[in-house]
């Protein structure tokens, strides 16, 4: 299992398919770059959580939200 492959395999069909020119790197900005907004995340989050059963909601800090990398390293941490 490659979390930063499944997040973003996520982001982009999900969050960006509007945009088919827009790539997605792994430790391109996210909601501070615009392309992700408030709704996005929440979507994004509730994945993680069904996906891994990890809520970043409840142990996540800002940071975690930086990336497909940050995301990947909060799931990672507290997986349990």
């Amino acid at each position: 299992m490659n979390i930063e492959t499944d997040i973003k395999q996520f982001i982009t069909s999900e969050l960006l398919a509007k945009d088919a020119s827009s790539t997605l790197g792994e430790s391109d900005a996210l909601v501070s770059s615009g392309r992700v907004d408030s709704m996005g995340l929440l979507q994004i989050l509730s994945f993680i959580q069904q996906r891994f059963g990890v809520d970043l909601m409840a142990v996540g800090s800002p940071h975690d939200f930086d990336s497909v990398t940050a995301l990947a390293a909060a799931v990672r941490r507290n997986k349990g």
